[in-house]
């Protein structure tokens, strides 16, 4: 029996958000509770496996991992990577674009919150008028001010949805900010994996070439076919065409690198002579806890896009309440003070002063207020459908990334033995051909099947990677800036 949790949006890290976002004078919407697991795992509960269990014990022995959301790719351990994420986060322009947005929406937030203070506006003027042989000059000013007295709250209702709005565009920017350094660790591993590719792709050159030697020298004492010369050379040239395929791939990624860090001069192949660039040619990619990581339920309500569609959802209910406001008479205080005459030193020796109250009354409009506001439910319901669509969504994310992370580490568990296995086989079917007792198809297949194999725990490796960098940044909140974090 599975236990199970009740999440509603008013959970740890919702409450934690709320209380950033101030006291609101809309009541907020409360979406409907969603049940979910409370902890997310990738742990193997197979009964069935007696290595599952035997792993499993290993696991619990050793605890679990939860994973950490704060800067997540220092766990990997590569200061280089680290460099570049803080180059990433200042120079990215898709970001700096993010921020201009978010920018935008904090002066939107502003104009809509000046509502609730008064409109002072000061007048001065001259005007100058002949009769007959004189001239006269008269000076006028005055100050004026004008104030809506928010008896249904709709000013401080568009004060909300303004500010909610803004919030969910920071929320919008930290997204942002999670897929640019998401980004810039996929493509510096990239190249790493590509540089570990070359290496291994040369050693495997070396092997076969000679190998090729060998065959030659039986084929011109008679003791090969020169089919199996042309076998050996097929594979050598296929491992030619893999390292053609390597380098190609390797610019790729130093290409997107340089796209997500805003490095326009390492676009080009000369780059990679670039000393921080040059070293994905020693490193090698990091090796992984394989200790089981776990995920609360409470982190969902921490990632950006959850809580940016609960702010628009929040905006949108802000909103309606604004619109049912609209309906309703519109009271405003206007005052004023003026004077004039013709020396601007005693303009106000003679003042006029006038209060007066104003009451906007709708009568017809053709529903018009009234379409309004059933538009504005109709924003809510969908934006309350997309916060539950989220939340799912971002359910699933984490328990899929810990699926793959599961299923990748017991892929290169695999592919290791099976390399171990075949390197064995090859070792000795090449010392039985060189000897003249072996035969060159089993030793061709044995070639074959190291090198394939090689191949392909290489590439799990490195989509193991690929797995946890997708789970770090579908826990993360996103919130890398110091100066954010500070303000």
């Amino acid at each position: 029996m599975r236990l199970m949790i009740r999440v509603p949006w008013r959970g740890t890290a919702a409450v934690a958000v709320l209380a950033l976002a101030g006291c609101a004078s809309v009541t907020p919407v409360e979406p409907p509770e969603t049940t979910l697991p409370p902890v997310f795992t990738n742990a193997n509960n197979d009964s069935n496996s007696t290595e599952a269990n035997s792993n499993a014990d290993r696991s619990n022995a050793m605890g679990s991992n939860a994973i950490s959301a704060n800067r997540w790719w220092q766990s990997f351990n590569d200061t280089q990577l680290d460099q570049f994420i803080a180059q990433g986060l200042e120079q990215n322009y898709s970001l700096q674009a993010a921020w201009a947005r978010l920018a935008q929406s904090r002066a939107l937030w502003r104009q809509n919150a000046s509502g609730q203070y008064p409109d002072v506006n000061l007048s001065l003027s001259k005007s100058r008028a002949w009769r007959e042989n004189t001239t006269n000059d008269l000076w006028s000013a005055g100050v004026s001010t004008e104030y809506e007295l928010d008896f249904w709250g709709r000013v401080s209702a568009l004060d909300d949805a303004g500010r909610l709005s803004a919030l969910a565009t920071h929320s919008a920017t930290r997204t942002q900010a999670n897929t640019v350094a998401g980004q810039i660790a996929l493509n510096w591993f990239g190249l790493i994996k590509e540089g570990q590719n070359l290496a291994l792709l040369q050693q495997q050159q070396a092997r076969v070439s000679a190998a090729l030697q060998v065959t030659q020298g039986r084929f011109q004492r008679g003791q090969a076919d020169v089919s199996d010369v042309w076998q050996q050379q097929q594979l050598l040239e296929s491992i030619n065409a893999d390292l053609i395929s390597a380098q190609g791939q390797r610019d790729s990624y130093q290409q997107q690198l340089a796209v997500w860090m805003g490095r326009s001069e390492w676009l080009s192949a000369a780059a990679l002579e670039n000393s921080e660039l040059r070293t994905y040619q020693t490193q090698a990619l990091p090796q992984l806890d394989i200790t089981p990581l776990t995920v609360p339920v409470s982190a969902l309500q921490q990632r950006p896009d959850v809580q940016q569609a609960f702010f628009k959802l929040q905006s949108a209910n802000a909103g309606l309440a604004a619109a049912a406001a609209n309906r309703y008479p519109r009271f405003t205080l206007n005052a004023s003070y003026s004077g004039s005459d013709e020396d601007l030193s005693k303009v106000f020796d003679n003042w006029l002063a006038n209060l007066a109250g104003g009451l906007v009354l709708p009568l017809i409009d053709g529903g018009n207020r009234r379409a309004a506001v059933a538009q504005q439910r109709a924003v809510v319901d969908e934006n309350l459908a997309a916060y539950q669509q989220t939340l799912l969504d971002a359910a699933q994310e984490v328990q899929q990334a810990l699926t793959d992370e599961r299923q990748s580490q017991a892929l290169v568990v695999s592919l290791e033995r099976q390399l171990a296995l075949a390197s064995k086989t090859e070792a000795f079917q090449n010392n039985r051909y060189r000897k003249g007792v072996g035969d060159f198809l089993a030793l061709l297949n044995a070639q074959q099947d190291v090198i394939g194999l090689e191949k392909q725990l290489l590439n799990a490796r490195w989509s193991q990677l690929q797995n946890r960098i997708q789970l770090y940044k579908a826990v993360s909140h996103g919130d890398f800036s110091e100066e954010e974090a500070s303000s």
